[in-house]
């Protein structure tokens, strides 16, 4: 067992800053920067200034990412560190000025005609910033006066404030009941306990668990609907003041995605929701051998837990390391080298701590490297986690060292394939390598439920959006009540008529964070979408595949986001893309039958 206290399990971050000091005077040099910027307003019309403006942007922009993410990471090791929060909020306050120093920009751009401009991008010198003056011409009917640009790049920290008020909210003013299981002991209940309490064999447990987490949401469910529907009027109103037709088509062209790609994920999982219904079925009935009372329905507190196995293995995170080192070594030598050296350089901050941010993520800073954020808990599931959120930082490294910090950044679009690409590949790993048939069933269930909660959940959760977004945009008001009852309805949709829909679920809405970035989570289902496409070629050994992938990768943000997922192989505007995704999931349901 680790010490988990040990320095080697946490960050470090004077890989960014050696200490407080070069952070602060990097913040003086990021602000002589910002005030440079703002010299530049009234002249963008020339070759000469376009390009002396995008690279002071550039320069800017690096030391603001390092600033950034230093102060993020700082504070997210301890919300409640008084030190952390000012250095946090005062790079909040620095990031709208730097937004409201170059809002000028983009508005100045538009006023060259497109072939200008385009003659622009064209120019020798000028190539790296090509793609932000053509994203220039796009925009063009979404971007507005210079005053009104600036006047809502000012306000950008107030919006900003919604999510981070929910944030603070929930992480450190939520207070957990205890959780006794069946042999009466009482157990510490915490955001990163929960699903392991959930898929424990201990069904009491679990129903304790799922029971202390809803209770305080259900106890402030109107402050947080009151938080969640000004967050909604917010990008309902800047979408028609943006002339967009509505927050999804404001929301998806920033993905470099579209509105189409929402609605055909959407009506695609709609098509094929019996499958969610058939392997839901095959939980239950596996549920019903093994519960002891007279409730053999499988309720929601059930749904995760995994009946083939007695109770979840523990793990310790070593192992971890190298299961998924193992399972990703079709990645090539290149790519497991580099995850060696993020394991091994305290990349990342492992273990859960009080008042450390819960869950798990990946922030690359440009220049330095990227940094992962875990809250293990020794569980089998988070070596899924591990392989995840590398995903993402391989991700990052691979665009951050090629392309400048302009093109680096890529949408969540992509973002999210290569992290589920990761996953299945860990799976399929560990399905390959198990010798015992029973266990293999286990890890296969172990996909299924990876699946059914990325793909069918997470779209569950983005239909959700499209409806209250919707009805907002119709100017009718909703009050909690109405917001709950939207929510229950499609869980009992999505859920069938195999699962008890308990009436706590209709609370889940308001624990999930990404709802405040809008129209995010139909991501995840479009990246595991692609992310079976993409693994299956992988694992089928398709000759140069890999060393294409990672070309995309490489390109970061440098190309549309759809447009890179169609070099290697993925259209997301067609059915026959989800099918592909439908049908690996229905073998996956097969084979279950087969081992059970």
């Amino acid at each position: 067992m680790q010490n988990v206290t040990d320095e080697k399990y946490n960050w470090n971050l004077k890989d960014i800053f050696k200490n407080e000091k070069e952070f602060e005077d990097e913040k003086e040099e990021l602000n002589k920067y910002i005030d440079e910027m703002k010299q530049f307003q009234g002249k963008l019309n020339n070759l000469e200034d376009i390009k002396n403006y995008y690279e002071t942007k550039e320069k800017a922009y690096q030391i603001y990412e390092k600033v950034a993410c230093f102060a993020a990471l700082n504070y997210h090791k301890n919300m409640a560190d008084a030190n952390a929060i000012k250095m946090y909020k005062d790079v909040e306050t620095i990031g709208a000025n730097f937004g409201a120093a170059t809002s000028f920009a983009t508005p100045e751009l538009s006023k060259n005609s497109d072939e200008k401009l385009e003659e622009f991008a064209k120019t020798e010198g000028m190539i790296e910033y090509a793609r932000s003056l053509r994203k220039v011409i796009r925009a063009k009917k979404h971007i507005l006066n210079q005053d009104v640009e600036k006047a809502l790049a000012s306000y950008s920290e107030v919006f900003g404030a919604i999510e981070n008020i929910y944030e603070i909210f929930t992480t450190t003013e939520f207070e957990f009941e205890d959780v006794k299981d069946s042999d009466g002991n009482m157990l510490k209940m915490s955001h990163g306990l929960y699903f392991k309490y959930l898929n424990s064999m201990d069904r009491k447990l679990r129903k304790e668990a799922f029971e202390s987490m809803y209770l305080p949401y259900k106890k402030n469910i109107n402050t947080i609907t009151e938080l969640y529907i000004a967050r909604v009027k917010d990008m309902v109103i800047t979408a028609k003041i943006r002339n967009y037709k509505d927050a999804i088509d404001m929301a998806t062209i920033h993905d470099d995605s579209n509105s189409d790609v929402y609605n055909c994920l959407v009506e695609q999982v709609n098509n094929n929701i019996y499958l969610n219904h058939d392997y839901l079925k095959i939980k239950s009935e596996l549920l019903e051998k093994e519960v002891q009372d007279n409730d053999k329905k499988m309720h929601m507190y059930d749904v995760y837990r995994n009946t083939l196995v007695k109770d979840e293995e523990n793990v310790d995170y070593e192992e971890a390391k190298k299961i998924v080192l193992d399972a990703l070594s079709i990645m090539g030598d290149k790519y497991i080298n580099k995850l060696k050296e993020a394991m091994d350089n305290r990349w990342i901050d492992v273990y859960e701590k009080e008042n450390k941010r819960t869950g798990a993520y990946s922030m690359g800073v440009f220049g330095v490297h990227p940094y992962v954020l875990l809250n293990f808990v020794n569980s089998s599931r988070d070596i899924s986690t591990i392989a995840h959120e590398l995903g993402h930082s391989m991700h990052s490294y691979y665009a951050d060292t090629t392309q400048n910090i302009l093109n680096a950044s890529y949408t969540i679009m992509v973002a999210e394939v290569a992290s589920t690409v990761n996953e299945i590949l860990l799976a399929n790993y560990q399905i390959k390598n198990e010798q015992d048939s029973m266990k293999k069933a286990f890890l296969i269930n172990e996909q299924l439920d990876m699946i059914r909660a990325t793909l069918f959940r997470q779209t569950m959760l983005a239909e959700f959006e499209k409806v209250i977004h919707n009805k907002i945009k119709e100017g009718i008001n909703l009050s909690s009540d109405d917001v709950n009852e939207i929510y229950y309805e499609l869980v009992k949709k999505y859920f069938g008529d195999t699962t008890i829909c308990d009436e706590l679920i209709k609370y889940e809405w308001a624990r999930i964070p990404h709802f405040y970035s809008n129209f995010y989570v139909y991501k995840y289902a479009t990246g595991i979408t692609s992310a079976i496409v993409i693994a299956t070629k992988i694992m089928n050994h398709e000759e140069g595949f890999v060393e294409k992938y990672i070309n995309m990768l490489s390109k970061g943000g440098a190309e549309d986001s759809l447009d890179l997922l169609k070099s290697v192989g993925v259209d997301l505007e067609k059915a026959e893309t989800y099918d592909i995704a439908f049908e690996y999931f229905r073998k996956n349901i097969d084979e279950l039958k087969k081992l059970i």
